[in-house]
């Protein structure tokens, strides 16, 4: 991935241009700025001339975005993560045990950690936890979702893979093995579905060709309903 910066109507935009083995061009636009994607033997200076082209679309959108920017979670007690689509305030307790401990509450997310933990290490050990809790949480969420849309397809569960990622909320390799973002544990149900679903078909179809919508079709019929609810949700918590 490869970040430009491009002057679009008197305003300097960064942005990040990918290559990808797709033949189309496509833009994005979400809580981490835009992303351009470039066929993969196509120059990334193509990506200015794009756009410019679409400067009337992409300017107005960043805008959006920008004003509904969130501050990073630091591991602090009181701020907020989202999970499920619910926005979930971070309480941190001390307790006698070294192992740091964390339960979800219905309004909470409760974090216990060894009360002779220095307090100048506390916030960055409750975020390591966290992160450490919501790719164990995710993974546990994500696989038996891809295996039901795996199977809807007539297809064996896949292997299901974790990471934060910045750009994408999951992908499919030529090997098969689905590889999901962390961060899209803060959705709502019904949009970390999607994604499984999404994700699920290119098992068969690895572009986007009217066979894999057909096969998307199939086995979410609203998936573009939810596809554009994703798209305009700025998900809860603080972004981390």
């Amino acid at each position: 991935m490869q970040t430009r910066t491009i002057e679009l109507d008197g305003h300097d935009v960064t942005y990040q241009v990918r290559h990808t083995g797709r033949r189309t061009i496509g833009l994005r636009i979400d809580a981490d700025g835009l992303t351009i994607t470039l066929p993969r033997r196509t120059p990334a200076i193509e990506a200015d001339r794009v756009a410019r082209d679409r400067a009337g679309w992409i300017l107005p959108r960043l805008e959006k975005w920008s004003a509904r920017a969130r501050p990073d979670f630091t591991g602090m007690g009181g701020q907020t993560i989202g999970y499920l689509g619910r926005e979930l305030e971070v309480v941190v307790e001390p307790h006698g045990r070294a192992r740091t401990l964390i339960s979800v509450h219905d309004d909470h997310l409760l974090v216990k950690t060894d009360e002779r933990l220095d307090p100048s290490l506390r916030d960055a050990t409750v975020l390591r936890a966290v992160k450490r809790w919501r790719a164990d949480t995710a993974l546990a969420d994500y696989t038996p979702r891809i295996a039901h849309y795996a199977g809807a397809l007539g297809l064996p569960a896949p292997q299901v893979k974790v990471r934060a990622q910045e750009s994408r909320w999951g992908s499919c390799s030529s090997d098969g093995v689905i590889r999901m973002n962390t961060r899209l544990i803060a959705f709502p149900e019904d949009e970390i579905a999607y994604v499984c679903a999404h994700e699920a078909c290119h098992l068969i179809e690895m572009n986007h060709s009217p066979r894999f919508y057909a096969l998307l079709d199939r086995i979410m019929p609203d998936h573009k309903a939810r596809r554009r609810s994703m798209r305009e949700r700025t998900p809860p918590g603080h972004t981390f």
